[in-house]
């Protein structure tokens, strides 16, 4: 049986941003496939280039962020895929809202303060779907209604400040979801939101995979979320994927090292490991991630590393597998000798 073609395909990407100080390459060499209906999680510190790679899908760089190398290809079954990272403006007004759906960070502050929420969903609507603006009102009630807000056929004239954080972070769900896209991409979608609206939030996303089988790329700083809700993970560090594999692996037993730091800074994992005893401080990884203009020698990693090793800051290391026959990927030269799986 021939697998299912990619929705996305990312392929070698490299982004720059030129500022005073130098160029600053923010994604080096970022590779990764979306299969539809798949959820595939993307974390690490910030300023590790999640976001930027996102940006970066939907054609939304800043003006000093560059692509200078790579290939993202956008492709649902029924269509031709589509370079992003040379397609015109037009192409990609086309794509967004349409094809990719997005949900931004802060909801305040990408939500028109100046246009009820309704006017806002169904603006998509008329864009991509052709409807009239009647009709893209009365399906902008649908689908807060699918977002779980209550009282739909009110709050279709509500202001974003009339609404709470969870609310809004619903309507951008509604906004994202309206044209039924083949690829969301949620960026940090549960920040600052108490753990009830969370578990709603990612039930709801999981809800929509499930019915029409969009896939998702999320983008969080929460491990745990990863492991109830995501199908693989991809681990990045100072630009870079350092691991790559489905949950059960990269959060069972991490094979780089960073993985492995930034479990054993889970509070959940952190207090399983202990017995009767007093509680010692919870770990923290030491130092700073390094500054991105400055040239690099060796594993990114390697000054804030207990496992480092001569070899390890010389040369650049590459993806390898991290054993055999397995889907997981590192770039830690020193996997082998990681103990065994983490406390969960």
């Amino acid at each position: 049986m021939t697998p299912a073609r990619p929705v996305l395909s990312v392929e070698g990407l490299h982004i720059h941003f030129h500022a005073r100080r130098g160029i600053i390459h923010a994604v080096d060499d970022v590779t990764f496939d979306i299969q539809p209906g798949e959820i595939v999680a993307l974390v690490g510190e910030s300023g590790s280039g999640k976001s930027v790679t996102s940006l970066s899908v939907m054609g939304l760089l800043p003006r000093v962020g560059r692509i200078t190398h790579g290939r993202i290809l956008f492709g649902p079954a029924d269509q031709p895929p589509v370079d992003l990272a040379g397609a015109p403006e037009k192409t990609l007004r086309q794509i967004r809202g349409g094809g990719i759906g997005m949900v931004f960070q802060e909801p305040m502050t990408s939500l028109n303060p100046a246009m009820t929420v309704g006017a806002q969903i169904a603006e998509a609507l008329v864009l991509h779907a052709g409807m009239t603006a009647g009709a893209a009102l009365a399906r902008a009630v649908d689908l807060l209604a699918a977002v779980g807000i209550a009282a739909p056929e009110q709050r279709v004239g509500s202001y974003p400040h009339q609404m709470s954080g969870g609310m809004r972070q619903r309507v951008m769900i509604a906004m994202a979801i309206a044209c039924r896209p083949a690829l969301l991409i949620a960026d940090e979608p549960t920040t600052a939101l108490d753990v009830t609206t969370q578990a709603q939030i990612l039930d709801i996303l999981g809800q929509l995979r499930r019915d029409t089988g969009m896939a998702v790329l999320f983008i969080t700083h929460n491990l745990s979320l990863v492991e109830a809700f995501a199908d693989r993970v991809m681990v990045m560090y100072a630009g870079q994927v350092v691991e790559h594999g489905c949950v059960a692996d990269v959060m069972g037993q991490p094979r780089h090292s960073y993985t492995r730091a930034l479990l054993d800074c889970l509070p959940v994992r952190h207090l399983a490991t202990l017995g009767d005893g007093p509680s010692p401080m919870l770990p923290t990884i030491r130092g700073h991630p390094p500054d991105l203009a400055q040239p690099r020698v060796g594993c990114a990693f390697a000054p804030r590393c207990d496992m480092v090793r001569d070899a390890c800051r010389a040369g650049h290391p590459a993806l390898q597998p991290a054993a055999e026959g397995m889907d997981h990927v590192t770039r830690c030269i020193a996997w082998r000798d990681m103990a065994g799986p983490v406390a969960s």
